[in-house]
Formats: C-alpha cells, sequence, structure tokens
C-alpha cells in the first residue's frame, strides 16, 4: 500500500504552493518592523519566541524544509546531474539577476541623490555588482535610500540564496557518490543540530540552514515510513510550544514544524492544487519584497507606520512576482528540458 505522501506525489496533489507564499509573506511582515523603525519585540512570533526567533526566520525555515524535500526529489527524478544543476540554475538564477540589475541600473539611477557619472563610477556600485556572484553580497548603492529609517540597505533578502545554493551542490554531490541515502540525510541533520546546540564557533548560517534543510530531505527519503495523522501533527504543535517555553525553538521547529509542513501539504487536509493557477509568486515576492519595502519608505519620507508599510508593499511585491514569474521565471523553467549547450546528450530527459 503505498504511503500518503507517495499518492500526493503521485497525483500532484498537495499544498507547497499556498505554504511557500504564506512563508514569503511572513518575510515582507517581519521586514516591515526594522524598515519602519518598530523594534522587533513588537513582532508577534519574536515576542512569542522571547526574541529566539522572528517571523522572518520562520520564512526562510520553511522554503529551507520544502526545498530539502523537493530538491532532493528532483535529483531523485534527474538523468544527470548536469540536468539537475542546469535546473536548479533556471530556476533561481535568471529572475535573480534581473532584481540586482534593476537595482542597479533603474532603481539607482532614479533615487540617488548623485550625479549620475559618479553614482555609476562609484565603489559601491561596482560591488553592488559582485552579488551576481550570490556568494559576495553587497546591500548599499550610493546615495540610494540614505535617508530612509533603516538606511542605505536595497535587498536584505537575497543574502539566504547562496545557502540555498550550496544546499544544492550538496546535494549533487551526495547524488554523484551514491550517498544520497535515508542514513545521511538522518546523518547531517543530527550533526547540524549537534552543532547548533552546542554552539560550535563558526559556519553557524550553513549549520542552520543545514539543519531545516536536511529535515526536508529526511521527509523525502523516509517517504514510505512517514505516517501523517492529526494525532502526530497535534504533537509536533505539542513540541513547537515545548520549544518555545525552553529556549529552544530552532530545534523544535526542526522538528514540530517540520511535520506540520508535510502535514500541511501532504496530509489528509483539504488541498489548494490550483493556488499557483495564475503564477508561482513566491521566490518573485522574496526578492523583490524588501526593494519594494523601502522604496515606500523613501516615497513617503518614512511616514508610514509598520501596518501601513506591510499592507501596501504586499499587494505591490505580488505583482512584482507575477510579472517575474510570467516574462522570466516561467520562460526560463522552461528551458530545462530544452538543449541549450552541444555537449548535452541527447538521451537527457530530465524530469525534475
Amino acid at each position: 500500500m503505498k504511503s500518503q505522501i507517495n499518492q500526493s506525489l503521485e497525483t500532484r496533489t498537495n499544498n507547497f504552493d499556498i505554504i511557500r507564499f504564506f512563508a514569503a509573506v511572513l518575510v515582507i511582515w517581519f521586514h516591515s518592523f526594522p524598515l519602519t523603525g518598530r523594534g522587533n519585540q513588537y513582532e508577534f512570533i519574536s515576542s512569542i519566541t522571547k526574541m529566539e526567533t522572528t517571523a522572518g526566520e520562520v520564512g526562510v525555515m520553511i522554503f529551507f524544509i520544502i526545498s530539502g524535500f523537493l530538491i532532493t526529489m528532483s535529483f531523485d527524478h534527474s538523468k544527470s546531474l548536469g540536468r539537475f544543476l542546469k535546473a536548479r540554475v533556471l530556476r533561481i538564477m535568471p529572475a535573480y539577476i534581473v532584481v540586482i540589475l534593476l537595482s542597479i541600473f533603474v532603481l539607482g539611477p532614479l533615487l540617488t541623490t548623485l550625479p549620475l557619472k559618479e553614482y555609476f563610477t562609484h565603489p559601491l556600485t561596482k560591488q553592488y555588482f559582485l552579488n551576481l556572484s550570490l556568494k559576495s553580497m553587497h546591500y548599499n548603492l550610493p546615495g540610494v535610500f540614505a535617508n530612509n529609517i533603516y538606511p542605505n540597505a536595497i535587498n536584505g533578502s537575497i543574502w539566504t540564496l547562496w545557502f540555498e545554493f550550496v544546499s544544492y551542490l550538496m546535494v549533487a554531490f551526495l547524488g554523484v557518490t551514491k550517498l544520497l541515502r535515508k542514513e545521511t540525510s538522518i546523518g547531517i541533520y543530527l550533526l547540524c543540530l549537534f552543532l547548533l546546540l552546542i554552539k560550535f564557533p563558526g559556519f553557524y548560517y550553513y549549520i542552520y540552514f543545514g539543519l531545516f534543510f536536511s529535515a526536508g530531505m529526511i521527509f523525502y527519503q523516509w517517504r514510505d515510513k512517514i505516517i501523517l495523522n492529526g494525532k502526530l501533527a497535534l504533537l509536533a504543535i505539542l513540541i513547537l510550544i515545548a520549544g518555545v517555553q525552553f529556549n529552544q525553538f530552532i530545534p523544535a521547529a526542526s522538528i514540530g514544524g517540520s511535520y506540520l509542513i508535510f502535514y500541511l501539504a501532504l496530509g489528509p487536509v483539504h488541498k489548494f492544487s490550483n493556488f499557483t493557477k495564475y503564477g508561482d509568486l513566491s521566490y518573485g515576492m522574496y526578492i523583490y519584497s524588501f526593494v519594494i519595502q523601502q522604496l515606500l519608505m523613501s516615497l513617503f519620507n518614512n511616514h508610514l507606520n509598520q501596518l501601513e508599510n506591510f499592507l501596501l508593499a504586499l499587494p505591490i511585491s505580488m505583482i512584482f512576482a507575477f510579472l517575474s514569474w510570467h516574462l522570466i521565471e516561467k520562460r526560463c523553467i522552461q528551458l530545462k528540458n530544452k538543449v541549450i549547450f552541444k555537449f548535452n546528450k541527447k538521451n537527457d530527459v530530465a524530469q525534475d
């Protein structure tokens, strides 16, 4: 008898899209606090977790947990390493490159307080191009948002994409070396959990994101054995509550939070399978929202409160995400099954 998870995967009826949309909304909600000068302590999740985490971090946790599941499945379905990496690059890089170039060549020239010649020759402008590498993150453009409550920062969301891409490379390495197995995912998870608990000095974000990504890997690789039901979902909620009470929300979220995500995505609950009928907006919302929130503060001379910033930025971010999906992301994703370079083998058929 097939497991609930396999049945949902085969019929493609799941709630991953709506959950990722919710995660993107959490990120926008959180950023509306520092960008309007309102302290994080007033944000709901920050408050109930005693500042151990934030709504933005919870949103990113959700992204990485789901990514761990789907990316492992992607490699499992891929016929070659090249096809896998090609699909991953086409998914995140084109839209990301566009948002970086729009920031440099459109946003910057329109808003900078410097003469255009000085703006384009300024070291900060040159440094911002380095963001195209994902690894080297720079957040300022000269004379842009200098008078904002949260000054200078252009895009405070994109720094996590490097760790996302490293996770892709980890899956690729494990797959090529035949180590992409059930035991390996558990080993990675336990190692990351141990290093976080002992407060290992160094590589914090690699460990932190590795914890949530590997949790998603576990749910994919153990999908035949995992049971999704209401009683276990209630237990997962109790684990989260205990995590809050004992100041261990991050470990609790990697266990209880992961279970809840997959229960809501693949379990016996109503499926919003047509949620992305008009486009998958979550990634575009994530990479555009911070810039839009900062732009709103600049246009309104910092006279927006937290709720106003959020309520204005959310629909505008959705519009930009809609355009990004239909003009860039969707078209580039369609290239994953096409031969772009002559050295691609004709018999490689991508399934991811």
